[in-house]
C-alpha cells in the first residue's frame, strides 16, 4: 500500500495541474464498479430503474432468480452482495478519499448507477447479461441520471465510467451467433459507438470531470475494445482522464509483494482450490457476489478461502478484485483525479504516471537496497 501511495505522490510531483474539489461521485457501468445494487434490489428498493426490480418476481421479464437467491444467501452470511465479496468496492474507497459517498442509486441518496452484468448499450433486447429488460445498460444508466437531474449534469461532480467486459462476454457467447472475429469486433464497435455518444452527451450537458477506465487483459477482443473506445472518445472530442486499469493489473501481477499481497492470480470459476479470496464450496460457484463471510463451504453461496484472503489475494474471483485489490485501484484513481483539473483527452496518462513513478521508485529502492513494501 505504501508503494502505491508513494507512486501517486510522485505522479503528483510531476503534474502541473491543480487539484480539483468534487462535490459528488457519479458512477456508470458494470460489476467492476457496482457497489451493491443487488443488495438494494433485494431489499425492495428499485430506485431509478423503471419497472420491477430484479428480485420483484415479474415473470414477464424472466428475472434471474437463481442469481438473486445466491446473492441473498451471501448477504445473509455477512457478504456485501457486491463483486468484491467481503469488503468494499473501489468506488466506495474512492468516494471516501474524496470525502463523498458512492451508494448504489437504488438506495437512498445513492449516486452509483452501475449494475453487475450491464452492457454498454442494449443488444438482443437486453441492456444486461441477466434476462430482465428492466436492468439498464451503461448508456441507459447515464440517461437515467440525466433524467433525474432535469437534463443537466453536475459540473463539479466526478463521473467514473467502467464498462465493456460484458459486451465481450456477450460477443463470445455461441448463442448470439457471432461466429467470426470480425463479427465480434463489428458488434463491439456498435456498442462502443452508442456508449461514446452517451458520454459525449453527458459532457455536453455539463459533466466536466470524466474518469474512464479501460479493460484489463491481453486478449484480442480486450485490446480491440480499448483501442476502439479511446479512439472514438478522442474523435468525438471528449475530455477525460484515462484509468489505465490494464497497466495497473500488470504491475500488481508482476510484483504482488510490493503491494503486500501473497498472490495476484485470479481465481478459477467453480474451483475450490484457487488463489482468489472467494472460492467455490459444496456445489456453490466461487463468484464474488455470492461470497459470504465464512470459511466453511456452503451449498448455495461461496466462502472465503481463508479468514484474511480478502487482504492477501488480489482477486475475489476469476474476474473481480478483492478488498485489497479494490483499495489498490481506488488509490491509483485517487492519484489520477486528485492531480488533474478539467483534463483534455489523455489516453496513456495512467501509463505515463506509472512510468514516472516507477523510474523514481526504482532509484529510491536501489538507494535503500530494499523493497518499500
Amino acid at each position: 500500500m505504501r508503494l502505491l501511495l508513494l507512486a501517486a505522490a510522485i505522479a503528483a510531483m510531476f503534474s502541473s495541474a491543480s487539484a480539483t474539489t468534487y462535490t459528488q461521485l457519479n458512477v456508470f457501468g458494470d460489476s467492476t464498479v457496482d457497489s451493491g445494487w443487488w443488495a438494494g434490489a433485494l431489499a425492495g428498493q428499485c430506485g431509478p430503474v423503471a419497472g420491477p426490480c430484479e428480485a420483484a418476481g415479474n415473470t414477464a421479464s424472466t428475472p434471474d432468480h437463481t442469481f438473486d437467491t445466491k446473492v441473498a444467501a451471501a448477504i445473509a452470511a455477512g457478504g456485501t452482495g457486491a463483486p468484491v465479496g467481503v469488503g468494499q468496492m473501489n468506488t466506495q474507497y474512492l468516494a471516501a478519499m474524496l470525502g463523498l459517498t458512492a451508494a448504489p442509486a437504488n438506495q437512498p441518496g445513492g449516486t452509483n448507477y452501475a449494475i453487475s452484468g450491464s452492457k454498454d448499450a442494449t443488444s438482443g433486447g437486453l441492456g444486461n447479461l441477466h434476462a430482465n429488460p428492466n436492468l439498464p445498460s451503461t448508456m441507459q444508466q447515464i440517461a437515467l441520471y440525466l433524467a433525474q437531474n432535469g437534463g443537466t449534469a453536475n459540473p463539479t461532480a466526478l463521473y467514473l465510467i467502467s464498462s465493456g467486459g460484458n459486451d465481450i462476454t456477450y460477443a463470445n457467447n455461441p448463442a448470439n451467433n457471432f461466429t467470426t472475429l470480425s463479427a465480434k469486433e463489428a458488434y463491439l464497435s456498435v456498442q462502443i459507438t452508442t456508449l461514446v455518444s452517451a458520454i459525449k452527451n453527458l459532457q455536453t450537458l455539463g459533466a466536466q470531470n470524466l474518469l474512464i477506465n479501460n479493460l484489463y487483459g491481453t486478449g484480442t477482443l480486450a485490446s480491440f475494445y480499448n483501442t476502439t473506445l479511446f479512439n472514438a472518445l478522442n474523435a468525438a472530442g471528449v475530455s477525460y482522464i484515462l484509468g489505465d486499469i490494464n497497466t495497473l493489473v500488470q504491475n500488481v501481477e508482476a510484483n504482488p509483494s510490493a503491494y503486500s499481497l501473497l498472490t495476484a492470480l485470479p481465481g478459477i470459476a467453480g474451483d475450490s482450490n484457487t488463489p482468489s479470496a472467494c472460492v467455490a464450496g459444496d456445489g456453490a460457484t466461487g463468484w464474488g457476489q455470492f461470497c459470504g463471510n465464512t470459511t466453511v463451504p456452503q451449498s448455495n453461496f461461496s466462502h472465503l478461502r481463508t479468514s484474511n484472503s480478502e487482504e492477501t489475494s488480489f482477486f475475489s474471483d476469476d474476474q473481480h478484485f478483492s478488498d485489497a485489490g479494490q483499495l489498490i485501484e481506488a488509490q491509483y484513481e485517487f492519484g489520477l483525479v486528485n492531480t488533474a483539473a478539467v483534463p483534455g483527452p489523455t489516453v496513456g496518462a495512467g501509463a505515463s504516471s506509472f512510468a514516472l513513478a516507477a523510474i523514481f521508485l526504482g532509484w529510491i529502492m536501489r538507494r535503500r537496497g530494499q523493497q518499500l513494501a
